[in-house]
């Protein structure tokens, strides 16, 4: 149930976000740029990525979409199967402490094989998965069903990316 008087009727996040889209359609923007930006990371990577934080943020709502977005995105991408551990244990710390990084945190990425854009890449994701996380915590929207977050997922592949798919809800 929604905390917020203005958010009473919606029964999800997305909707709350489309309601003040002025506000929030930059946040989804800021995503399809990191995501669409990469140099290194597949989407479904970047989406392996927002999973873990939104299970380490507490985010049942931010967790669903990114399980709705990598279930979707599996088939498409050939790197789905590469090892991003050195990524998803830098990615927690980024998300957990961003002011204890330090070089080693750095060179493990390293020497994992990623490159320094990369490390750019996912400092920005886990900026981005944070904010959602709190704001969909902070409203006090729960998760839908995941067969909801698989529809959403096959959407936004669909429309290729975040964005299109924002703007088609307030078009």
């Amino acid at each position: 149930m929604p905390h917020l008087s203005q958010h009473a009727t919606m029964d999800n996040f997305m909707v709350s976000l489309i309601r003040d889209h002025q506000r929030y359609l930059p946040i989804v923007e800021y995503l399809d740029n990191v995501i669409q930006g990469v140099s290194e990371l597949t989407w479904d990577e970047c989406e392996r990525i927002g999973l873990e934080m939104g299970g380490q943020n507490c985010s049942e709502f931010c967790a669903g979409i990114r399980a709705g977005l990598v279930g979707a995105l599996q088939d498409e991408s050939e790197n789905s199967k590469r090892d991003i551990t050195a990524l998803l244990t830098f990615a927690s710390k980024v998300n957990e402490a961003s002011d204890a990084i330090t070089e080693q945190d750095i060179s493990a990425v390293r020497d994992a094989g990623w490159n320094d854009q990369t490390v750019e890449d996912v400092i920005g994701l886990v900026s981005v998965f944070k904010v959602y996380s709190i704001l969909a915590n902070g409203f006090g929207f729960e998760a839908l069903p995941s067969q909801a977050f698989a529809e959403m997922g096959q959407a936004t592949v669909k429309m290729d990316g975040y964005t299109p798919m924002f703007k088609s809800f307030i078009e």
